[in-house]
């Protein structure tokens, strides 16, 4: 067993332990169950493992994923998160090569919805997690919020009431996003959903059609990767 479990209780450990040592313990221990619930949750799906496996693999006692977590699958909203600020950076790192704020956008978009709907970890967070679609763009959908808002800037989108926009992109990102997980959506309905939104900011039928089904350059890798 983890020698860090005898900062987390109550004794002689974690009274006489400096507030920064127990600190780097706990934040170990947290890492370790994430780790470990990763790699479970990934082998043999959610609802497959028990709180008793991720301590087991992660070699602690059960009291010390609980001083992190309520249950499993809250485990499951950072490494939800970290996986989706890994695919904003392969998006950023994409994008930043297209001069036309409304095509980085779109693009954003359509791969995200691909790799997002793709992912065994997010597709199950997506129908089960039970958070509200702002809570779920969160993370999910920042580089599209962002590169719509330049588009704004740049005279691309027409929006009235810029209050709206958010509203709008995110919440046609996540309602198009969830009917991708549970198989309602192809491919092309992707594209066409992205184009009606781009209709939706300002740009001309013609021009929408064209942005939204252009062959999808491939996603880079991680850069935090090299």
């Amino acid at each position: 067993m983890l020698s860090v479990e005898a900062g987390e209780g109550s004794g002689e450990g974690a009274g006489s332990a400096p507030e920064g040592r127990v600190a780097r313990r706990r934040a170990v221990v947290r890492q370790r169950i994430l780790q470990a619930a990763e790699e479970l949750f990934a082998e043999r799906g959610v609802d497959g493992v028990t709180i008793d496996d991720i301590t087991t693999t992660a070699d602690i006692a059960r009291r010390s994923f609980y001083h992190h977590f309520d249950g499993k699958h809250e485990v499951l909203v950072p490494i939800a998160r970290t996986r989706t600020r890994t695919l904003n950076r392969r998006i950023d790192r994409l994008v930043e090569k297209i001069e036309d704020p409304a095509e980085m956008m779109a693009t954003g978009i359509r791969h995200g919805l691909r790799e997002i709907s793709a992912d065994p970890l997010c597709r199950w967070f997506v129908l089960h997690s039970g958070l509200p679609h702002e809570r779920l763009y969160e993370g999910m959908g920042e580089s599209g919020m962002r590169d719509a808002t330049r588009a704004i800037k740049a005279g691309r989108f027409r929006v009235q009431n810029p209050n709206v926009m958010p509203l709008l992109v995110s919440g046609a990102f996540i309602a198009v996003l969830r009917a991708r997980v549970d198989g309602r959506l192809d491919d092309r309905d992707l594209d066409d959903a992205v184009e009606h939104l781009l209709r939706m900011l300002g740009l001309d039928a013609d021009e929408a059609e064209d942005i939204a089904h252009r062959p999808l350059p491939t996603l880079p890798a991680d850069p935090g990767e090299n």
